[in-house]
């Protein structure tokens, strides 16, 4: 064995330590549990069954059909993500016209110690599975209903890509554009990687969860599908976004493939991510103006 595959594994060995100590399953309030806060609280929205965190941000000028941008964060096996809700708050500072909507997926807990309802999983690519890929699009049909936006795009970053992208091919309807970042793909495929990277048994074998790669004839050829990937990402290697880019294109599918030079895995909030989700929002009503303090925005009540 190489010295630096033997690296590798030893890495791999500390990341399995900390990830079966800090991945164990964490449940948020039961389905159809009272909520501990009014029936009207403005950070959680439902989402079938559960009861999900949001951080919701506005543009200074918002009209009665906005573009809504929903983000979901990766699997972050090492930490409470609210990585999400910077993103969404840079999208909402820099463009006009935008209701942006930071999901907390389900089981996940934040730093401020809000958890949302469901199973969070051992983050090995079990928690992509159909039940938690429903709960987020009944919660994007929620925020489409409070919100009547002329235009949804679904920003996602590594496992809320995956997720992203079964969305994309099981609710073809749903959904106007997606961004996936950092796109563990193919399940199949990813965990070998893994398994290769950190020789954990965790990822050995077949896993009862959703593959994106194959969702992707579901997808409808209307919707405009940006991937981003880091040439050096070795947690999402590049061949798995190309995968399912060619797959969705030989399909007739909107799918196209940006590679960032030299970057790793944790890219989401990069300038170029954000300007390619710019890109996705399309252009804004004509004369709408400008937010009247660029770079800052604030969280607001849904609705």
């Amino acid at each position: 064995m190489t010295r630096k595959r033997q690296v590798l594994r030893i890495a791999g060995l500390i990341a399995f330590l900390a990830l079966a100590l800090a991945a164990t399953p964490v449940r948020g309030e039961a389905p159809g549990q009272p909520p501990s806060g009014p029936a009207s609280d403005p950070g959680w929205v439902t989402g079938g069954p559960y009861r999900l965190k949001a951080a919701v941000f506005r543009s200074a000028t918002v009209s009665a059909a906005p573009r809504l941008v929903v983000v979901l964060h990766g699997d972050a096996p090492f930490n409470k993500p609210d990585y999400q809700n910077t993103f969404a708050a840079r999208v909402a500072a820099a463009e006009r016209d935008v209701v942006a909507v930071a999901l907390l997926r389900p089981g996940y807990t934040d730093p401020q110690g809000n958890t949302s309802d469901g199973v969070r999983g051992v983050t090995n690519g079990d928690n992509w599975n159909a039940t938690n890929t429903e709960a987020i699009a009944a919660a994007i049909g929620e925020l489409k209903r409070r919100y009547h936006p002329r235009r949804v795009v679904v920003a996602g970053h590594s496992g809320g890509s995956a997720i992203t992208a079964n969305l994309l091919g099981r609710h073809p309807g749903l959904i106007d554009a997606a961004l996936l970042v950092s796109c563990p793909c193919d399940v199949a495929r990813w965990r070998r990687s893994m398994l290769e990277l950190t020789g954990q048994p965790v990822f050995r074998g077949p896993l009862d969860t959703l593959s994106a790669i194959d969702q992707v004839p579901g997808m409808s050829d209307r919707a405009e599908v940006t991937m981003v990937v880091g040439s050096q990402d070795k947690v999402a290697p590049p061949a798995l976004s190309e995968s399912y880019r060619d797959r969705a294109v030989k399909l007739g599918k909107r799918v196209r493939l940006v590679e960032l030079p030299g970057k790793e895995h944790e890219i989401f909030l990069e300038p170029a991510v954000l300007a390619e989700l710019a890109a996705l929002l399309g252009a804004p009503p004509a004369g709408d103006p400008a937010p009247a303090h660029p770079g800052k925005t604030r969280p607001v009540p849904p609705g």
